[in-house]
Parts: structure tokens; sequence; C-alpha cells
């Protein structure tokens, strides 16, 4: 580092200056893989790393390397190069406008092609062998403002800045270092934006700058390199190391620690990871650490190997951290908030407890509460330990006096699940003796099973290699069960971990079914259930006393760290426990005993069970698709794909540019042209044949099985998923999703879909969208149409006037079920509806209504209709030709059904109402005539309109029946039933007759001003008709009513009985005139 200690670096500010850096083996690695890595062909590095772990150091070293004034590390890019530098460091800017003030430009005619230019002039200025390092530190400053300020100009910027460096016939490098991954900058940028982003960060190689704990010992030791100055000092670093490597505190190579400890010191081992520890949690790792070491105040080394002897410990390093991060460790932000609390406490009860001994006391307190924070749960910190560590680094000899009295007076209390002592935070609760009293209140473990899923939560287990090998995440879940399972795994999961626990000997029986089984399942039966069993009657135990303490705080959580423990200590006998020649388990597979040493072979094993049980899985590798759940983006991509193939399956790659590689286009390679499925080509056949490279011949294969099997009857799309969605398949849905809708459009023509609203002609995007939203409402029936039912397909198409087809198609069905459809659309309602029609034409018109399955229609429905059976048709020539013929009498007679109804109105006028047969114009003009002297000035609205329209002028006989009869019945003959008929003959009649007599009125030359007439007919079959026509002066009225009245009074109540007295009565009067 510096020799004038500072704490930070400027690679600007510090260039000039004589540094003294410590190269640690992760600077050289790091410098050596800039160099190793420019050589075949990288120019831009993008160093990430931690606040303060020496990133600016290392650049500045990096360049006295260079500058060949010190060599820190071995940089020949290149022989006898010549080296220059551009040296920038971040700011919240554009670093556009920092190129500009660096170059001095003018800012408004500046391009990103002029700034390059002065870049490569500087370059080329440098001589034969010229070298040009363009450094930036803090990039990630520009990274900030480039998001949150014209992001579009500063990334494209960005993008060419890296583009022109990297062009390997210039040996210009960029140097940038950020404190987070690059992606981190782009939290706020839309999501067009942040692929721009992401493609900008793949022009950098990015290197991981942090170093661990060994290093920043090594930085401290060589920084200190002070040896001990006498073998007693020696000495007391070697056992000081010792109780390091017996309590297990840290993960350690026990030959660097011997190697280095002596560098170290004053500072024992034990105290020098705690600190190192302590600063990369609280601080900023390397830079902290130097802080550290060149301290001047009371707490820090400096002072304490000026006034003291002996080690600088950890009760120093409690002293040093709490006057240096006081803020940070009393704010709500320190992961260890409580832990450093209880010390304050513990001291603070120390000092009103003891009299004497209270530097001892507190020494203690601060060295376990210090330790405790910054060991794992491995360590053994017991009273053999503090012991041994007070008298050989804290210089106190009474440690065990002390710690039996710190445990009396309730400061510390040991934990023998820990093995270690704690601070005791204040609890009336006798905790060993609680966890004695509940064993009477707990019942006995009897259902292993049930009481480890409750508290045991195995994540499933990705089987690697198959991943990479293949494509597929093949995910592993653990069964936990008394018996051995046959499950077959389910949507995301691929296989199970079968963990088999059972008091009684079942290995056998484990044995066999592991033989019987064809699923992905891996048996694990455990040999030491009775173990686990005691366990978790431990943890019942535990938990039974949390519940009865739940108010006591601190009782609680120290109880809750007790049930963590066993958690742990269960993990330990479950999981670490299966691998090696003592592992408490054996392992099944296909009726064999398998060895497993470790849980990579754990993993390799899954993989191989996966490869064997998924024989057929397709080689697909496309990590955003091949999941079980994709993302949002995805589906997006998987929309426009599918919109793509629909609307440009014939053209080159879907139509989807050629430079350009949008996530669609992806799915579109990786799904079809990597495994040779061409929509489209003009150099192959019809024929699709994927290859066998990626597997995917087996999926194709298997496809067309699921076609074929649609021959004999309707096949659920939800089927063909399920199909795929197990062995030796088992596809994730993102691919089955994919290649479903993919394939069907494929074959679209060999095939009929259906949903619940019928049949759908045609697969159009949004089709395909829902039948994979929803695969179980769709149906599919593939056409097995041959032989003799392609003659009778071929029937029906010269019936149509169409081509004759060698192979029946989607298309060809379409064609030929079209005009019937249209056929029966175009019918007038009458003929929709009448049953004036022969059995057979009844039975063609309802099929062609009802039709829903072309292939149905045809084969089965048509046939029915006409009374034959598909068998004598394609038994017999004579019958295929019977069949033809009845089919367009059939159809014949419905077309011509409604000129039936016509000609039938039409023979009633002439028979009923004319007389005579004659032709249309003449029975037309003929009851023009009959009505020419009837007034029509007097007639009801309903005779006006009918003599209205039977005077009308219309040639068209249809035209002018439907007329006359849409006045009489309100419809036209075209909307009428069957029982309409009767009734249109019924007030034909009745209308002719009122017309008649009116006619007759009209002729006797009355005076409608002044008289009233009527025209009176009584009709009897005895005397037949009586007639009269009478008129009445108008004058006369009120005589009319008068005797009117009269004969109301006389009238019964019966309305029948009145008529037919006043009948009689006018046939008498009739006949006396």
């Amino acid at each position: 580092m510096l020799n004038k200690f500072t704490t930070s670096v400027n690679i600007i500010r510090d260039e000039e200056k004589e540094i003294n850096y410590i190269p640690t083996h992760n600077a050289i690695r790091l410098a050596s893989q800039i160099v190793s890595d420019f050589k075949k062909g990288i120019r831009s590095f993008n160093i990430i790393g931690s606040y303060g772990t020496g990133k600016s150091s290392f650049l500045l070293a990096f360049q006295e390397s260079l500058s060949n004034r010190k060599k820190y590390f071995n940089v020949a890019f290149l022989p006898n190069q010549e080296y220059g530098k551009i040296n920038i460091i971040g700011e919240y800017r554009s670093l556009i406008d920092v190129f500009i003030d660096l170059f001095d430009l003018e800012s408004k005619n500046t391009t990103a092609e002029t700034i390059f230019s002065e870049v490569f002039n500087r370059y080329y200025a440098l001589g034969q062998n010229p070298l040009l390092i363009v450094t930036i530190d803090e990039f990630g400053k520009f990274l900030e403002y480039a998001s949150k300020n014209n992001p579009e100009k500063e990334l494209f910027f960005l993008q060419q800045f890296s583009e022109f460096v990297n062009d390997t016939s210039h040996n210009i490098v960029l140097l940038t270092s950020v404190h987070q991954n690059f992606d981190a900058y782009a939290f706020s940028l839309d999501y067009t934006q942040k692929q721009e982003w992401t493609k900008v960060k793949g022009r950098f190689k990015e290197i991981t700058f942090n170093e661990p704990i060994e290093q920043l010992l090594f930085l401290a030791a060589e920084h200190l390199n002070k040896l001990p100055s006498s073998d007693r000092e020696n000495t007391q670093i070697k056992e000081a190391n010792k109780l390091l490597y017996d309590s297990k505190a840290f993960n350690f190579n026990e030959d660097y620690i011997s190697e280095i400890a002596e560098k170290l010191y004053p500072l024992d081992a034990i105290s020098a990871y705690v600190i190192t520890q302590s600063l990369q949690k609280y601080g900023q790792n390397e830079r902290s650490l130097f802080t550290f070491l060149e301290s001047t105040d009371f707490a820090g080394l400096f002072q304490f190997k000026q006034l003291k002897k002996g080690f600088y410990s950890l009760p120093e390093i409690y002293d040093y951290l709490t006057f240096n991060f006081y803020s940070f460790l009393n704010s709500k932000y320190n992961p260890d908030f409580n832990s450093w609390k209880s010390i304050k406490n513990a001291l603070e009860v120390v000092e009103t407890s003891f009299e004497t001994n209270l530097s001892d006391y507190s020494k203690l307190i601060k060295s376990i509460g210090v330790l405790n924070i910054n060991t794992g749960a491995g360590a053994v910190l017991d009273s053999g330990f503090w012991e041994k560590y007070s008298e050989k680094v804290l210089s106190v000899n009474n440690s065990k006096e002390l710690l039996k009295n710190l445990v009396d007076k309730k400061i510390i209390v040991y934990r023998n699940y820990l093995k270690r002592f704690i601070l005791h935070e204040g609890t009336d609760l006798d905790i060993e003796l609680a966890l004695l009293q509940a064993e009477n209140k707990v019942d006995n473990i009897t259902d292993v099973v049930t009481m480890l899923n409750k508290y045991y939560n195995l994540h499933p287990v990705l089987a690697k290699k198959v991943m990479f090998e293949v494509g597929t995440p093949r995910l592993f879940e653990y069964k936990i069960s008394h018996f051995p399972i046959d499950e077959i795994p389910q949507n995301e999961i691929d296989g199970f971990i079968n963990l088999v626990f059972n008091d009684k000997d079942i290995l056998d029986e484990v044995k066999i079914k592991s033989a019987e089984s064809q699923e992905a399942i891996l048996y694990c039966y455990y040999k030491n259930a009775k173990q686990i069993k005691e366990l978790l009657f431990e943890i019942e135990k535990t938990r039974k006393v949390i519940a009865e303490n739940e108010n006591d705080k601190v009782a609680t959580r120290e109880l809750n760290n007790i049930v963590q423990h066993q958690i742990n200590l269960l993990n330990h006998k479950i999981l670490n426990n299966f691998y090696g020649t003592n592992s408490e388990v054996v392992w099944f597979y296909k009726g064999s005993q398998l060895e497993i040493k470790s849980k990579k072979d754990l993993n390799s094993k899954l993989s191989e069970i996966s490869d064997a049980v998924y024989c057929n899985s397709p080689i697909f590798k496309n990590e955003l698709v091949n999941k079980h759940k994709i993302s949002t983006s995805i589906h997006v991509a998987k929309k426009n794909y599918l919109k793509a193939l629909v609307t440009n399956w014939n053209k080159s790659q879907l139509g989807f540019p050629e430079d350009k590689f949008p996530a669609e286009k992806t799915i579109y390679l990786s799904l079809l042209e990597n495994n040779d499925i061409y929509l489209y080509s003009d150099k192959i056949s019809d024929i699709i044949k994927p290859n066998e490279r990626n597997r995917f011949n087996f999926l194709w294969d298997e496809s067309l099985n699921f076609l074929e099997s649609a021959k004999i009857g309707r096949r659920k799309v939800s089927e063909f998923a399920d199909v795929l969605s197990k062995r030796p398949y088992k596809l994730k849905q993102g691919l089955i999703d994919l290649w479903i809708p993919t394939f069907l459009f494929i074959k679209r023509d060999d095939f009929a879909l259906f949903s619940n609203n019928g049949y759908i002609a045609n697969l159009s995007d949004e089709v395909l969208e829902l039948l994979i939203k929803k695969p179980e409402d769709f149906e599919i029936k593939t056409f097995a149409i041959e032989g003799v039912k392609l003659d009778i397909f071929n029937r029906y198409r010269i019936f149509l006037d169409q081509t004759t087809k060698e192979k029946i198609s989607n298309d060809s069905f379409i064609e030929t079920i079209k005009p019937f459809l249209t056929f029966y659309r175009d019918l007038p309602d009458y003929t929709k509806n009448t049953n004036r029609l022969s059995k057979e034409a009844l039975g063609i018109r309802s099929a062609i209504f009802l039709a829903k399955d072309p292939e149905h229609t045809f084969f089965e429905s048509f046939p029915n209709a006409l009374n034959f059976k598909i068998q004598q048709i394609q038994s017999s020539a004579e019958k295929l030709q019977s069949f033809s013929i009845k089919l367009q009498d059939s159809i014949k007679e419905i077309r011509n059904c409604y000129d039936e109804l016509i000609n039938r109105v039409e023979d009633f006028i002439k028979s009923d109402i004319v007389g005579e047969d004659f032709d249309f114009e003449d029975y037309k003009n003929s009851l023009q005539t009959r009505y020419k002297k009837l007034r029509r000035h007097l007639l009801l609205p309903s005779q006006k309109i009918f003599v209205q329209r039977l005077d009308s002028q219309i040639d068209d006989k249809k035209a002018w029946l439907n007329s006359l009869v849409q006045s009489l019945i309100g419809k036209t003959l075209d909307k009428t039933t069957d029982e309409d008929e009767l009734l249109i003959y019924d007030k034909f009649k009745s209308m002719i007759m009122e017309l008649d007599s009116l006619t007759s009125l009209s002729k006797s030359d009355f005076n409608e001003e002044k008289e009233d007439v009527y025209d009176l007919q009584i009709n009897t079959f005895f005397k037949g008709i009586s007639k009269k026509i009478i008129r009445l002066p108008k004058e006369k009225k009120e005589e009319v009513f008068k005797i009117q009245k009269e004969l109301e009074n006389v009238l019964s109540r019966d309305s029948s009985l009145n008529i037919a007295a006043l009948t009689n009565l006018l046939k008498e009067m009739l006949k006396n005139e």
C-alpha cells in the first residue's frame, strides 16, 4: 500500500507518489488473467469488488508495473511494449463530457468518432509497439448517471467505445472498476433499455476482486512483519496457535497459520481472525484493515506496542471496535446488535457484582462476547479452552474461579449443545431443569415420518450433469416415508430421493420395490431411525418448554437457539451421513445397492437416473424456455413466435431479420432450425425428419403416434401434453407449450381441431394461444381416409364439381364441406323447418345442420340419413353408386321444397278461388278484374291492404304471392311453418268471400251518404243459402236502435241460444218477403 498511509487511493492524484504495495496471490492471479485474456483477443475488462477491497490500489500498482517503476506484476502484454495511459475517475456526469474536457474539445461539434480519434492519436504516438491502457476507476458513477440521464445516448456511446477498444488490430486496453454488478445500475430502466444494458455488459470481461480472509491476514502479516523478540514470545505464539487449532473456531490451513503467525505478532491467531472478519463485516475490508494497522488512537495497535507487552487479544479488539465503529454497532442496521448490547449489559453487571478482579472479569466477558459473534456453531469454546486462552493470551491465571463466579452470578451460562459459554441475558427459568421435566409431558415419538415432515423441509436437488448435457433442469424431491414409494413425478419435479424410515428391518422390501419401479426414484433406507426418533423427541421437549414460557422473551430466544441446534443436528444425521463407507444409510436403484461416497456422487447418480428414465427427452439448450414456469418476457416472446409461425411459415427463418436475434427468433432456432425441422425450403421434400443429434426424432415420432391414435376417435390436446410430461420424455412445461402448437401447426392438414364451440377450420395464433392455456378444451381427430372412403369422399367432390384428391387434408375437407354448409345457410326458414320432406331428405338436412366434424358428417351422418351403412358402401360399387344418386335426390328435394310450397299455394288459388287452370298472369288479371267495381275506400284496413297487393303490378310470381300471404298472416311464405299453410288457405278464402260480398254491395248502386247497406246471407244444409241485400235510410237509425234495445232486454244470458233465436227470426222474415 502507500508508504504514508491514507484511507483511500486516487489513481490520478497518487500516480507520481512512491507506493509500497503488497501484491496478494489474488491480485497476482488477477493481473495474470488480464494479460492472458489480452493475448486471446479480449480488450475490455470490468473489475468488480466491494468497497475497500483495494481495487484502486491494484490499478495503481498495475500501472507502476507497466511503467517499470516497480515490478509488482508480470505485465508483458507485448514484446518491447511502449506503454501509455489515460486515467479517469468516475463522476456523476456523462462520460462523453469527461472525454471532451480531457481532450479539450468543443462540445457542440464533438462526436463519438472525434473522441475515438483522440484516443487513437495518443495510442499511435507511443511508437512501434504501442500499448495504451485506458483506466476508469469508480466506473459505476458513470453507469449510475447513464441509467438516469438519456440512457439511450450514454449506453450507445459505451457500446461504441467498447467496440472501438475491442478491435484486436490495436493494442488498446480498457480497465474499469465498479462496486457492484453491472446489472445493478440498470434497476430503473425499462425492459428494452435493460436489454441494451445487457448488450453493453457483454462487451466487458468481468473479473471478481474480493480478498478472502487469508489474503487479508497475509497483508496484515506483511505490513506488521515484526518477528518475536524472545523465545518466550515464540513459545506463546505457538501455544496460541494450538488453541486456534483445537478450538475449531475458524476454517483455516494449519500450515499457513504457522507460516504467518510470527509476523502477525502481537496479534494472536484467534484475534487476527476476529479482527479481519469483523472489519469485513463492519468496515471496508482491506481499507479498514490498514486503518486498524496504522491507527494511533488509545485502542489501536500502535499505542499497544508502545505501552504494553504480550498479545493484542480479544479484549483489545473489543475496545478498538467499540471506539471506531460505535455508531454502527449501536444502530439497528448492525446484524449483531443484540450480541453487542449483551456484552455491554454484562460488563455493567460485572461492575456491580464484584469488587475485585474487575479487569480480569471484563477481559473474560469481552473475549467470550466477541468470539461468540465471530465463530460458527462447530467451535469448541468450553471451560478448558477459556482457562488456557486466559492463561496463555490474556495473562489471567485464575480463570477457572472467575468463570465459576460469573456462572454463579448468572452473568454467563454454559450450553452443552453449543459447547460454549454464552452471555446470560436475564431469565429466572432453569432451562436444563425445565427440559428434564418436559420428558414426562411429551409423548414418545411413534410416527417418525410425520414428525420429520413437520420439522424438516428439504429443498429439491438439481441434477447438474444432465442439465449441462441435455439442457433440461431435472429436479429430485426428497420424499420421507415409512415404506418405499412408487409415485409418478408431477409438474416441475422429475424424480424422488425416497428417504425410508422404519423401526423394522424392511431392507429387502426396499430392494424389491426399487427393482419394480419404473420411475426416477432413488431409494435411501435409514439404519439409524432410532437415533433420529430420539432427536425428534428432544425437539418436542424443547418446543413444549417454549410453549410453557412464551412470555419469557430471553428464555424463548435461548430455547429457539436450542431447537435450531437440534434441527441442525437432525440435518447432520439425515443428510451428512449419506455418504461413504461409514454412512448410516443404504442406497438402492433398480434393485441394486449403490455406494455413494459424496455429495458429488449423489448428484452424478441423479443425472444417470434422469438419462436412463427420460432417455427420449430431447437435447434442448434454451434455459429461458426449458423450465416449468417461464418469465413474463418469454411469454411475450412465445406469443411473437406463434404469430410469426402462423403468418410467416413460408418465409426463411419465419421472416425474422438476419442480423438481429430477439428472443422469439432464438426460440425458432433452438426448437426448429437446429433440429433440421424446416417449415419452408426449396431444397427439400415435404417430408420432415428431425435429426438424431438432439434426439428430437423421438419427440417427432411420439407426436406422430399421437396423431395416429386420433384416427380411431377424438383425443384431447391435454392428453398429448400428458404423454410428453411423463417418461420417457418428461418435458418441461415451457417446452411443451411451444412444441404442441408448433407440431400441430406443421401437421395442420392431417387432422380436424375441435373446441367446446365446435369445429375450428383455421389455426390462427390466437387459437394456438388458447390451445396452450386450456388444452383440455380442445380435441383433435386425425383423418383416416383411404381406399373406398377416399372414393366416397371424391364422390362428394364430383357432386360439387370439384377435382378429386389422392390424399385428404384439412383444407380439402374444408373445401368440400363448405358448399354443404353454404347450401344450408341460404335455405329459406320454411325449408329448414318443414317436415314435408322424405325421411332421407330430412336426414340429410339434419346432418348438415348438426355438422361439427366433416369426417363424421361425410362418413357417418350422410350414409345413416340415406339408410346406408359405411360397410355396405365400402363393399359394393353398386351401393356407392346408389348412395351417390340418393344423396343427389335428397339435396334436390331440399332445394326444391320451397318452390313446392309456392306451387301448392298457386294451385289453391287456381282451383279454390279462380276455378280455372290459368297461368300466373291470367289468374292475377282474373282476380284484379273481379274486384274492379269494389268501393275500396269503404274497406277495412286489412281488406284494403290485401286488395292493394292484389292490384300490384309485380311481375314475379313468388313476390306477388308472398305479398298476399304477408297481408293475411303477417309473414311471407319463406318464413312460414307447416301449420301456417292451412291457415293461409282459410284466411285466403275468408278474405275472398268478404270481398265478393262487398263487391255485390258495390254493384247495388246505393247512396252511401244517405243509406246503410247490409248483405245478409244465411246458409243451412237443408235449405241452402238465403240472401238479402238490405238498404236502410240513415234517418231511421234511431228507430233501429230502439228496436235493438227492446230485443236485448228479452234475450237470455246464453249467447248461443240468442244467436240461434235471432237467426231463426231472420229466416222467417226472409221467407215471408
